[in-house]
């Protein structure tokens, strides 16, 4: 029912202790104007969800009348009511849902995309952007200048337009551009990427190889892996021996004609590196307790946010610069400071990403327990009830 739909979920959620992460998936399912009535739009709609969710998640189906175009949304919650397992987007999921519709909109004797008109509609889908959005990310956090970010954009297989200070990319075989400010926001602008690039030292240098960057990467990872893994009262124990169960995969394969870096590889990557720079900051800073983390996080807090307020006043002091002369001086004194920031908002980042994995394992373990008790109190009963029968 509509007025309990969100509850439901949420119900779903609080029972298999998954309440943090992606919350559902949406979905639209959109039909040619005048063709088809909302009656028609709702109940293929309905078909949809049953086929592809309706045995293991919980979806709302509502069709909106307030364009042109008769539409249905999904909602889908992320946990299924069946087995807890989360739902994952991936590619294959996208085609199978595509190919059903288009199978329930031919049974009705309606539309359906060319296969051209679906390259151009995927070019929209979130998918598609979250991809880009993560490239984006990946060629800032690497690249030493402007120029460095486009050609790293480049060799990742995206397509450059710059037009009117306005920056736009897409990736074959799609054929739409993308404004990446309009779709990201002003983070994504020209003059806030530029900024951003000035004030980012790269974790790691930039390399079109991406066997250099995974046996970097896990080599590192494994290091520390093994170097800390031996101190079991520490919150870096308690989350190896837990890290299989969170999914994190230490192995990819890599196709031996891979030429460059992919955004799906970049995904893994970054990953990987972030699990390998906590273990380090963890033994580096000598932290093995939660009260121990919180209080270096209060301590980053004070030392970074000074800093923070004079690189906002070079900021603005730079606008007003009129030589070029002057503004390089600017520049180079926002470099500076950023070399201190840099490495405290980094002791941050992970001092609230190991606490949101460690109250992860506490929900797990929390659930592992009440499932350990409920398994205990069947065998018991079933125990009691052998004795009884036995007696008689």
């Amino acid at each position: 029912m509509p007025d309990t739909s969100y509850q439901e979920m949420i119900n779903v959620k609080k029972q298999f202790f998954k309440t943090d992460g992606i919350q559902c998936f949406h979905a639209v399912q959109s039909f040619v104007a005048g063709e088809v009535t909302p009656e028609q739009a709702h109940k293929i709609g309905m078909k949809l969800a049953e086929e592809l969710w309706g045995n293991k998640f919980q979806v709302v189906v509502t069709t909106h009348l307030n364009t042109d175009n008769l539409h249905n949304h999904f909602v889908l919650n992320s946990v299924s009511f069946l087995d807890g397992k989360k739902f994952y987007n991936t590619k294959k999921d996208y085609a199978i849902m595509r190919k059903t519709s288009d199978r329930l909109c031919e049974e009705y004797g309606l539309n359906v995309l060319s296969q051209e008109e679906k390259y151009n509609k995927y070019a929209t889908s979130s998918l598609y952007k979250e991809l880009m959005k993560d490239s984006i990310d990946y060629a800032i956090e690497n690249a030493k200048d402007y120029n460095e970010f486009i050609k790293i954009l480049q060799d990742l297989g995206y397509v450059i337009t710059n037009k009117n200070g306005t920056l736009s990319i897409r990736r074959d075989p799609y054929k739409r551009n993308t404004r990446i400010e309009r779709q990201f926001g002003n983070k994504y602008s020209k003059e806030n990427i530029y900024k951003r690039i000035l004030e980012i030292h790269p974790i790691f240098p930039y390399s079109s190889n991406p066997m250099v960057l995974i046996t970097r990467t896990y080599e590192n990872y494994n290091k520390q892996k093994e170097k800390h893994y031996q101190n079991k009262g520490s919150i870096a124990h308690l989350i190896y021996q837990y890290e299989k169960l969170f999914g994190i995969n230490t192995e990819i394969t890599l196709k031996s004609n891979m030429t460059r870096i992919t955004p799906e590889l970049i995904a893994e990557i970054k990953k990987m590196d972030e699990y390998s720079n906590q273990a380090k900051f963890l033994a580096k800073n000598n932290i093995n307790t939660e009260q121990e983390l919180l209080d270096f996080e209060k301590s980053a807090y004070a030392r970074v946010n000074p800093l923070k307020s004079k690189r906002e006043n070079l900021w603005k002091k730079l606008k007003r610069a009129k030589t070029d002369k002057e503004k390089q001086t600017i520049e180079n004194e926002i470099v500076e400071i950023s070399k201190q920031i840099n490495p405290i908002t980094e002791e941050i980042k992970h001092c609230n990403n190991i606490m949101q994995r460690v109250e992860k394992i506490k929900q797990h373990q929390l659930h592992e327990q009440v499932e350990q008790d409920k398994v205990h109190f069947e065998r018991e009963q079933e125990k009691n009830k052998k004795d009884r029968n036995k007696a008689r």
